[in-house]
């Protein structure tokens, strides 16, 4: 009975003493790995809008009840040059993707409201199959479509509304579509 008290004893001060090890060392790391995905962010925001000079962020009064409304959306960057809105910035979640959500941005320039930028952020699609999403191959698919109605897949897409489907990915290309309708949805509110 005693060897085991012991044993529990000395179980559990070597868990406390890793955990209090870890919640040391994530004190220091977080700021860092914060900071790092702050500026990837940045540098994908410009990406996928290569005219603006600044972005920021869309006012939460607007922001809040769009979010409410539409469950994927993130976020919502102007887009501007100077202080002329060029456009908008949408950070989606596409649900339910072959391996998870997919976090993506969809830029939309307002003159036209075409689809000027798209990016995937992060996924969890197989490799060689759902993860081609991700590539610029696709994203030109995306890019050039107007942003006025809900994008559909076709494996021949000629309608200004048509992004590449591609076999074999049906479910990641789905979760990519969720996401960017989420984004044409959102700017049907923002103009409201």
């Amino acid at each position: 009975m005693k060897e085991t008290m012991k044993l529990i004893v000395r179980l559990f001060l070597i868990t406390a003493i890793a955990g209090f090890v870890l919640a040391f060392v994530n004190s220091f790391t977080s700021p860092i790995i914060q900071e790092r995905e702050r500026k990837q962010y940045e540098m994908a925001l410009k990406e996928v809008f290569k005219d603006a000079e600044k972005f920021d962020k869309l006012q939460d009064d607007k922001l809040l009840p769009i979010k409410e409304k539409i469950k994927n959306i993130e976020n919502i960057e102007v887009a501007k040059q100077g202080d002329k809105t060029l456009g908008y910035v949408f950070k989606t979640l596409g649900k339910n993707g072959y391996g998870g959500d997919i976090s993506m941005l969809m830029a939309v320039k307002l003159e036209d409201k075409s689809i000027v930028g798209f990016k995937v952020l992060k996924h969890s699609e197989t490799p060689g199959l759902g993860s081609r999403v991700a590539t610029a191959e696709y994203a030109k698919s995306v890019v050039g479509n107007k942003a006025t109605e809900h994008l559909v897949r076709n494996l021949n897409p000629t309608a200004d509304n048509d992004i590449q489907a591609i076999t074999g990915t049906t479910i990641s290309v789905k979760a990519v579509l969720n996401g960017l309708n989420a984004g044409v949805d959102a700017l049907k509110d923002i103009e409201k």
